[in-house]
């Protein structure tokens, strides 16, 4: 009979029926004591009567109140069964816990370097993890196991370790530091591992590092790669928070580095997801700032809710202590927790920045450096040149862009005709009503957790996403809808098809523009980026285009608010008095005026976004030495 057990089992599967019979004899037979199972995904399992309420869930995304309800004691006569993945292996110590129900399997992350994704995998654990999860049994009195696998799969099959993080996870972050403590090549110093990961994956990743900018010529640090080496999140994150700081958006691409580097602020009590959907899109009714530049766009970003969140916590923390800030977040389903880490790490980014020169401390650094409120405070003032247009979603989104590029997402409506049918050749069936978005290799879908899941129309046919994760389907995380313009200034390659009025970015994003608006544009952006560069070689070069006057009458003279003097080398110049509908007359150098007058039309015609504004003229500043001297 046991014979012909074996041959039926099927170890790959979790025998659910099994497991549920497994609690209830442990419950019928055994002495009083907590049940511990270890499931690869949250609870599974129901049980009727009083005791359903004490079959707990334990997982890194249930609210921290929920996780502490595993160390209470239960009623008499009822016995507590806690169903946890595998953050409960190490680390916590649960007292009552006497039994162990160990399924074997567990959930991980896998880079797959030819899809450039990462897939939540699950697979049977190692020997390690087995003996770990064995000794959570009888911490403090003598305790049992029950093991759903074979002795067989324990001692032949299983790995005596964890697979290595350098054969399952994206090498970029690694290489990058191979280049800064100046190893030599990638490829062959990691090739000296003792277990060396596949060259497809060292290949994606140089690949990656290029494409960013961070490497040149034979594997050479740009300055851009130097920076992004001593920032301690991920290369994009990293170039994002460069940008901001550039850009003087500082503040909100702070909060939105460190969520996506930490994990989302917002937990999912059981059976209250659709309160906590709607807790997100009450965040952004109602602006402190006073912006003036929000509109219905700002819900079609899970990046700007969580910058809106964090921005209301701290105002509330400051002003009204921390008690109101603890409200705030049950009122919000937001973890207390999460948020003071999150204030803990737009310090360490912000000292950080400062270290490599994109931002000044205060001179008395030293002093409120010690009070977080502080310093915290510091990097959230408005004031600061830093935060100049911090309150400008529309910057900030662009700012994601720039980052976050090439991990986009579109639509039919912004994708080449040659690119979306090679595409729908392998798509699965849409939603009905649902737009179907695509990254340039596949069908790819929004996460449930985002704020655009649901959404059956998007103001733009882009968006920008940190990670995408294969389960059942290719899902991206964390996404923002983004304007065109953002695509134009800081995409991949532009090709401008003059006969059809078509311009492609990369050889599969498209947009609709006359052929010389997009000729134009690529001007334009060919000289941003030569200023980025120069700013990213010589960040002391930011203190003068952010804090000296003409920066800010370029800004006023592209945004609309009122008549201004351009100052000349000697502090006076030409008087440019002009609204922005006719910023393109008025008298001035005929180099400069030439130049200004081939844009002129367009920009009182099209959308000009407010970021290429600001940096257009920033750029005429600097082409023409048409400023006052710092």
């Amino acid at each position: 009979m046991l014979i012909f057990f074996q041959k039926r089992l099927n170890e790959d599967v979790i025998d659910y029926d099994l497991l549920e019979d497994l609690i209830c004899h442990v419950d019928e037979t055994f002495d009083e004591g907590a049940i511990l199972v270890f499931l690869p995904v949250g609870s599974v399992l129901s049980f009727g009567g009083a005791s359903a309420d004490w079959i707990l869930p334990l997982h890194s995304s249930i609210a921290s109140i929920d996780q502490k309800k595993v160390f209470l004691w239960p009623p008499e006569n009822i016995r507590k069964v806690i169903i946890a993945t595998n953050i409960a292996e190490t680390s916590i110590t649960i007292d009552d816990v006497v039994y162990v129900i160990d399924c074997g399997k567990h959930k991980e992350n896998r880079y797959n370097p030819q899809k450039k994704l990462t897939s939540m995998v699950e697979d049977w654990i190692s020997q390690a993890n087995a003996r770990q999860r064995r000794g959570r049994a009888g911490r403090v009195k003598p305790g049992t196991c029950f093991c759903l696998y074979t002795c067989h799969r324990y001692e032949k099959v299983m790995r005596p370790y964890q697979v290595p993080e350098m054969l399952r996870l994206p090498l970029v972050e690694l290489c990058l530091q191979i280049k800064i403590l100046c190893l030599g090549h990638i490829k062959p110093f990691l090739s000296k591992a003792l277990e060396p990961p596949k060259d497809e994956a060292m290949t994606s990743a140089i690949s990656l590092l290029y494409e960013v900018g961070a490497l040149e010529g034979d594997e050479e640090l740009t300055p851009l790669g130097h920076h992004l080496a001593k920032l301690p999140v991920d290369l994009l994150i990293g170039k994002m928070m460069l940008y901001g700081a550039i850009f003087g958006c500082l503040s909100p691409l702070l909060s939105i580095s460190a969520f996506l580097s930490y994990k989302s602020p917002f937990v999912y009590p059981k059976d209250e997801r659709q309160n906590v959907e709607r807790a997100k899109l009450a965040l952004l009714t109602d602006k402190l700032d006073g912006s003036n530049d929000s509109n219905d766009s700002d819900r079609q970003s899970d990046h700007i809710v969580m910058m809106v969140a964090y921005k209301k916590w701290e105002k509330i923390l400051n002003e009204k202590g921390v008690k109101a800030a603890q409200q705030f977040c049950s009122s919000y389903f937001l973890s207390s927790s999460v948020m003071y880490m999150i204030r803990d790490m737009r310090i360490q980014f912000g000292t950080l920045l400062a270290d490599i020169g994109f931002i000044n401390l205060p001179k008395n650094y030293q002093i409120i450096g010690r009070n977080k409120d502080n310093l915290g405070g510091w990097l959230s003032d408005k004031s600061q040149p830093f935060n100049m247009y911090s309150h400008h979603s529309s910057i900030v989104k662009a700012i994601l862009c720039a980052g976050l590029y090439p991990n986009v997402a579109a639509t039919e409506q912004g994708i080449t005709t040659t690119a979306i049918n090679s595409l729908k050749q392998s798509s699965s069936s849409a939603i009905k009503g649902h737009p179907v978005w695509y990254d340039g290799r596949r069908e790819v879908h929004i996460h449930p957790s985002s704020i655009n899941s649901n959404l059956r129309a998007f103001q733009q046919p882009f968006l920008v996403f940190l990670e995408k994760v294969e389960t059942n389907k290719v899902f991206l995380r964390d996404t923002t809808i983004i304007s065109p313009f953002s695509i134009l200034l800081f995409g991949g390659i532009i090709n401008v098809q003059h006969q059809t009025g078509l311009v492609t970015i990369d050889g599969w994003l498209k947009l609709t523009a006359p052929a010389q608006s997009a000729v134009l544009f690529k001007e334009l952006r060919s000289a941003l980026h030569s200023l980025l560069k120069e700013l990213i070689q010589k960040p002391k070069v930011l203190d003068y285009l952010l804090e000296s006057r003409p920066a800010t009458f370029w800004f006023q003279a592209v945004v609309g608010t009122g008549p201004v003097v351009v100052p000349g080398p000697g502090g006076s110049g030409p008087d440019l008095r002009a609204p922005r509908e006719n910023f393109g007359f008025g008298p001035k150098p005929y180099e400069l005026a030439s130049f200004i007058s081939r844009f002129d039309q367009w920009f009182r015609t099209g959308p000009w976004p407010l970021l290429a504004r600001i940096w257009f003229f920033e750029y005429l500043a600097k082409k023409f030495k048409y400023y006052r001297a710092s």
